[in-house]
């Protein structure tokens, strides 16, 4: 074999850099990497560290995805299950609130008014709604006798015209017209009375 002369600097750079290599190979986590950058520069060189391994961490990579993937599923349906239990509290609530206004005599159409009035609101409590509600439409003023002094309750003149007409209205089966025009205009002379009097 021939021998092949090279300068001595040249040298002591080609030691250096074997000395530095061998120190990689030396090193676990190094080594992986210098000879995974060997696999890149020549992907058809053999290294069986690298080939070996390949089907394993490809298999490896697979379970880690699926589980990665299981992990968002589960996470999600843990969400969606909290978000669920939330909503059925919400309900329950919103129902619980409604049949305590019920209670206090509110009609299905009131408890509607004050539903949109909570949502225009954002109100979440009803009963809280209800109150600043019934503030702002206070109910309005009844209805005072003309007059008199009395609705006439007690009257005894007119408790026998009501009792006659009663009767009247039995007996015919509501076809006495006669007396039920003279209750009708007796009903808006004091209807009118009223607005008279004021």
């Amino acid at each position: 074999m021939a021998t092949v002369q090279i300068d001595e600097s040249e040298l002591l750079n080609q030691q250096r850099v074997l000395a530095k290599v061998n120190n990689m190979l030396a090193h676990p986590e190094a080594r992986k990497l210098l000879l995974r950058a060997s696999k890149i520069q020549d992907p058809a060189a053999n290294i069986p560290e690298i080939d070996a391994a390949a089907p394993v961490l490809t298999e490896v990579d697979a379970l880690k995805k699926a589980l990665a993937e299981d992990k968002a599923e589960r996470k999600a349906e843990r969400e969606a299950e909290a978000q669920e239990r939330a909503m059925a509290q919400a309900r329950a609530t919103v129902a619980s609130q409604k049949q305590r206004l019920r209670e206090q005599g509110w009609r299905d159409e009131g408890i509607e008014e004050i539903e949109k009035f909570a949502t225009e609101r954002g109100v979440p409590d009803l009963e809280i709604a209800a109150s600043h509600w019934e503030k702002l439409h206070p109910p309005s003023e009844p209805a005072t006798p003309n007059g008199s002094g009395s609705w006439g309750f007690f009257d005894d003149q007119q408790a026998d015209n009501d009792k006659k007409f009663v009767e009247s209205m039995i007996n015919t089966k509501g076809e006495d017209e006669g007396a039920l025009n003279s209750e009708i205009r007796a009903a808006l002379a004091e209807v009118r009375g009223q607005r008279v009097g004021r």
